[in-house]
């Protein structure tokens, strides 16, 4: 009987506490956050946009530039940062490119996607993106193992 008691107890206290969160105020997925930070004048503006996706398309075409036909030339370096920390995905580029200057712009891509997570507070999945244990080469193309 007092198991009863208690448990009736818990039920009526539980069923009277109203929830302080608010659903407006939680941080929104990337694809529906405005442009715009309603709290800062500065914005996403389309110069940054373009630039980020001019940076990343620059990164892309070296890292395609050359064929794959030995894994043993071939590197992988996170592109992308979320906002918890740790790449968004992992790219394969070949040693035989200008390396330093591609790592530089990835360096710099990097970066500047850290400083949109903070300049928007931007939230992410956290799940830790895992580097691919190796490198083959099928058809031409690098192709991630796991």
């Amino acid at each position: 009987m007092k198991n009863l008691l208690f448990l009736a107890a818990i039920a009526t206290i539980s069923l009277s506490c109203k929830s302080t969160i608010n659903p407006d105020n939680l941080p929104k997925p990337l694809p529906e956050r405005p442009k715009q930070n309603p709290d800062d004048t500065t914005n996403l503006t389309q110069q940054e946009e373009q630039e980020m996706e001019g940076l990343k398309s620059e990164i892309l075409t070296m890292a395609k530039s050359e064929k794959c036909t030995s894994s043993a030339d071939w590197k992988t370096v996170g592109l992308g940062v979320k906002a918890c920390g740790g790449p968004v995905s992992y790219i394969a580029y070949s040693s035989k490119i200008d390396e330093a200057r591609f790592l530089e712009k990835v360096n710099l891509y990097n970066q500047k996607s850290t400083e949109y997570n903070k300049k928007y507070n931007l939230v992410s999945d956290c799940m830790l993106v895992m580097p691919p244990e190796k490198i083959e080469c099928e058809n031409g193309n690098p192709v991630f193992k796991y």
